[in-house]
């Protein structure tokens, strides 16, 4: 259809998340305290994903296609959340149920037993249980941008679209 520029995110490590992390069994988890099985599943969707990619480069050589590495700069984050300013790497900013997750299914953010959200949500990687808090989808983009989590790089990519390529 004549795209020149595409970025494709693979998944993020989906075991790290709150509601993967309730749903699990506690003798599923992998290095870094998340559900093993479903990091598991997310890597080979993601290297399957990558594959598929490398086939498009090829099949469209005039087309610049950039992975973004979501699940490695997610892992990047949770073995390193003290370096990132995430005090709570595992519980959910806005959720209920408390315990090590603060999640419950069945009462989800914004129902009527969940009137406010956390005091200090930059603290924390997760907002409600399935989705990323503002501060970490900002230092997420920071790693795709700057943090060579994106192959080929922005640069690249930016440096081909101001070259009229």
């Amino acid at each position: 259809m004549g795209a020149k520029y595409v970025v494709v995110e693979g998944l993020p490590t989906t075991g790290c998340l709150p509601l993967a992390m309730t749903l699990a069994p506690t003798d599923d988890r992998d290095d870094i305290g998340c559900v093993g099985s479903s990091n598991k599943q997310s890597y080979t969707h993601n290297a399957q994903l990558q594959a598929h990619l490398q086939d498009l480069r090829k099949q469209y050589p005039q087309a610049l296609i950039s992975y973004a590495d979501y699940w490695n700069a997610y892992r990047t984050v949770m073995k390193n959340s003290n370096k990132y300013k995430f005090k709570e790497p595992f519980k959910a900013c806005c959720g209920s149920g408390g315990g090590p997750y603060n999640f419950d299914l069945f009462v989800p953010c914004g129902s009527p037993a969940v009137s406010r959200a956390c005091k200090n949500p930059a603290q924390y990687i997760n907002w409600d249980g399935v989705h990323l808090t503002e501060a970490m989808y900002k230092v997420v983009a920071d790693l795709f941008i700057h943090g060579g989590y994106c192959h080929p790089s922005f640069d690249v990519l930016l440096s081909s679209k101001t070259q009229g390529d």
